[in-house]
């Protein structure tokens, strides 16, 4: 029963994802990738994550929520970055590409990407964890991000203006909204069931709270980014603001949600944040920023990336 709950859910995930690919490519018609992704599609993959953080916080369980958004965020920035790339570029896409280019916006979501890591990281290093001061400054960085993104996309449809059918563009709208309510309503019981069916076929609890865990509370927003890339390699640049915007999340909000919600609760501050694995997060983090600024992602940083994915796996089980 729980392998037929768990391929259910996944195909359940499947359709929602496909409809958030369809929605974001509309919405980045009129007011481009970067706003689509960035934003739109990061908010959304991203919520139900939020909610377990939001959660866990407020059960004072900060070590989980930290966990869970530390080994997502490391995800992201290397086996998710990789394997878009690698779609993108190989026959995987349908209509692949050599060499993914990218816009000078994508290049300034880049330098927010590799700021917030370093911000977030040098806050947790100077405090011994996050303080509310440290929640709130996150907090600013991420609405400096969204005000941004938001003038960019008003600049943008000046500069194209592109018209979207009405009919179209109302589309676009609904299959966001109807994929996020799908994605939000079951990603939740999904993660379960994967750890549930990991657990039953003997996977030990280090490989499921390391790979199993991530893989599937991120599995909206990689299926999202993939299904993007596998349809037309050309539309890559929405996937990757996709990531940048879910990874400055978690560097602002999601890790700013947990010292406002313990001083709310009389816990004061967050401590023991750093930790080989938050600093390995930071240091791939920052190192996908670098690379998405060049505004150029060739096949072998697909690879690399990939591979790079070895490194948080290999500090995990060192520690454990």
């Amino acid at each position: 029963m729980v392998v037929l709950e768990t391929l259910v859910l996944f195909l359940i995930i499947v359709f929602a994802a496909s409809m958030l690919s369809h929605g974001a490519e509309m919405i980045a018609e009129k007011y481009g990738p970067n706003f689509a992704g960035s934003i739109i599609l990061a908010f959304v993959t991203t919520l139900p994550e939020y909610m377990f953080v939001f959660w866990a916080s407020v059960k004072g369980a900060y070590d989980v929520a930290l966990g869970s958004a530390v080994g997502a965020a490391t995800m992201l920035v290397t086996l998710g970055y990789g394997m878009v790339i690698l779609t993108a570029t190989t026959r995987v896409s349908r209509k692949p590409v050599k060499v993914i280019k990218l816009s000078r916006a994508t290049r300034i979501d880049a330098i927010y990407l590799a700021a917030t890591a370093v911000v977030a990281y040098i806050l947790a290093y100077i405090g011994g964890g996050f303080s509310l001061v440290d929640g709130l400054i996150l907090f600013a960085i991420f609405f400096a991000y969204v005000g941004h993104l938001a003038l960019a996309a008003r600049e943008f449809g000046k500069k194209h203006r592109v018209r979207i059918p009405r009919e179209r563009f109302i589309k676009g709208i609904t299959y966001l909204i109807l994929g996020g309510i799908i994605t939000i309503t079951v990603s939740e019981r999904f993660v379960e069931a994967m750890i549930s069916l990991a657990r039953s076929f003997g996977i030990s609890p280090v490989t499921i709270a390391i790979v199993v865990g991530p893989i599937a509370s991120e599995l909206p927003e990689k299926l999202t980014a993939f299904l993007t890339v596998m349809r037309n390699a050309k539309l890559a640049e929405i996937s990757v603001a996709n990531f940048i915007g879910s990874k400055v999340n978690h560097n602002s909000v999601l890790l700013g949600t947990m010292p406002i919600i313990a001083y709310a609760t009389g816990n004061g501050s967050v401590t023991g944040v750093i930790s080989p694995q938050f600093t390995a997060m930071t240091l791939l983090t920052f190192i996908a920023g670098i690379s998405v600024a060049r505004r150029r992602l060739d096949k072998w940083q697909g690879f690399f990336f990939t591979a790079l994915y070895a490194v948080p796996l290999y500090i995990a089980y060192s520690i454990r």
